[in-house]
């Protein structure tokens, strides 16, 4: 995928500087050589895509002169308590990690003011800033993470997995049946039953499988499908749809944590809640009851978990798999 399609999204939708600057100002103010970079001067195009293509080109003649490694992503997600934090771009030069922002109007301004407070929880920690306007002091800041939502996955058509992966494994002292994860799955079950061809298809669309302008009805497929979904902080995630086990996402195992794992869960079922209000509010005709269907095996499987875990039996790990 070229580096233009990882800039198309839902957050960064501005492709023109709202507020133009000065006419005296035609390049960028940066803050970059306060990090040790040599002199950047980068012309404003006012488009955030082409900006952050030249910046990383000048980036990465920084590094090659260093003899450093460079690594660079786009439209980078972190998955925060609060929900999605989403940047241009993100870069490492050798062991550093630096973040980039672009600033074009007050708005962007207001938003980097809290992404400096935010930016420190992240793994990219250092923020570089390129300004259209000056830094001016005494702004209030605004809110720039976002709820995290389907929209902010996307479809890997050519990925490639290995090692391993499971919808909930065990940590310290942890029980399955007393687990947040299984608390969530709950829930997400809940919202999928009578609705789950239509959050099917609204799934389908966000994470653009499909082009669709509506939301239509999918029917769930007998045999499992899977798809490979780029997830926040770079993550693969995969996605299965089946008629007897529905919608579940599988982690990978050793790459993130049982608060990733629950942050995801939790942007996704707001996500699918709020489609589900949607259909009710709006009188959609519930499905047709299937045998076999995900709520029914959800349930039993939770509650043959719960039994074995109130006999004393250890469960490891949930819906797993190895890939070499």
């Amino acid at each position: 995928m070229g580096i233009f399609d990882f800039f198309r999204g839902r957050r960064m939708n501005k492709t023109a500087v709202t507020a133009p600057p000065e006419k005296e100002q035609n390049h960028f103010l940066t803050n970059a050589e306060d990090f040790g970079f040599a002199k950047i001067e980068l012309g404003i195009t006012g488009k955030v895509r082409v900006d952050g293509i030249i910046a990383i080109t000048e980036f990465q003649k920084q590094a090659e002169s260093r003899n450093l490694s460079f690594r660079y992503s786009v439209m980078y997600v972190s998955l925060l308590e609060e929900g999605a934090l989403t940047v241009p771009v993100v870069l490492n030069l050798g062991e550093k990690a630096y973040t980039l922002y672009f600033i074009y109007n007050e708005e962007d301004l207001l938003k980097y003011k809290d992404l400096l407070n935010q930016v420190g929880r992240t793994k990219y920690p250092n923020l570089i800033y390129f300004s259209a306007i000056p830094i001016y002091e005494g702004y209030e800041p605004k809110k720039i993470i976002e709820p995290f939502q389907l929209a902010d996955l996307r479809v890997e058509k050519d990925a490639e997995l290995s090692g391993e992966y499971a919808m909930w494994w065990k940590g310290a002292d942890e029980q399955f049946s007393q687990s947040e994860t299984c608390d969530l799955l709950k829930k997400l079950y809940d919202v999928f039953k009578g609705y789950e061809t239509y959050l099917l298809g609204y799934l389908v669309r966000q994470i653009r499988i499909k082009e669709e302008q509506e939301l239509t009805r999918m029917k769930l497929p007998e045999t499992p499908v899977t798809f490979i979904l780029h997830g926040p902080e770079e993550q693969k995630i995969v996605l299965e749809v089946s008629q007897e086990k529905g919608i579940r996402f599988f982690f990978p195992m050793k790459e993130v944590n049982k608060d990733y794992r629950n942050r995801f869960l939790k942007g996704v079922l707001v996500d699918f809640l709020s489609t589900r209000i949607y259909l009710e509010q709006h009188n959609a005709a519930q499905d047709e009851e299937q045998d076999p269907n995900s709520y029914d095996w959800f349930s039993f499987m939770a509650r043959m978990i719960a039994q074995k875990e109130a006999e004393g039996e250890s469960i490891e790990v949930i819906g797993g798999f190895n890939l070499q």
